[in-house]
């Protein structure tokens, strides 16, 4: 198992909880239903429990990715660098959500975790979608998708016939 596909599977788990957390602890605000909103600051410890080896398996991968994806040079910096400002707010909702659940009768606290899940799961969506533009497989998966999605001869067939990113071919 590579880095790269431990961090497709690691990757999901800080995304899903803190999205769909911070949407059900908002219902629960608007609701008024405190079953939901501690469900959401149990969601936000989870998701901060697993950017850190979501975010790990992410800079292990990286470099390798780069060098053999067919994709423009600084996507993945821009992945990289949107990641690590997503693991910062969805680390922090996190932390505050364990003390909130410590501090169980404090709504003004409880819901301002909320709105920093809710900064959380903006910028984790936005890493994510600047991740989904990063094609992931071997040389022959990747150019022959390239290929077909872009119609005809390039980057993609050039290297899939020379088993390098560039070719030298006329």
């Amino acid at each position: 198992m590579t880095w790269e596909y431990l961090h497709l599977i690691a990757h999901s788990f800080p995304i899903v909880l803190s999205v769909s957390g911070t949407l059900v602890g908002l219902f629960g605000w608007w609701r008024g239903k405190l079953e939901l909103e501690r469900w959401a600051l149990i969601a936000l410890v989870i998701a901060a429990g697993f950017i850190v080896p979501a975010y790990l398996t992410g800079l292990a991968a990286a470099d390798v990715v780069a060098d053999r994806t067919f994709v423009r040079p600084g996507v993945v910096q821009s992945h990289r660098f949107a990641a690590t400002w997503a693991a910062i707010p969805v680390f922090t909702a996190g932390a505050l959500a364990a003390f909130a659940l410590h501090e169980r009768d404090d709504t003004r606290l409880r819901r301002f975790v909320l709105l920093v899940g809710l900064a959380a799961a903006l910028a984790i969506g936005y890493a994510a979608w600047q991740g989904a533009r990063i094609q992931h497989g071997d040389r022959e998966a990747v150019g022959a998708r390239m290929t077909t999605t872009a119609g005809g001869e390039g980057w993609a067939t050039a290297a899939r016939d020379s088993r390098s990113p560039v070719s030298s071919r006329s």
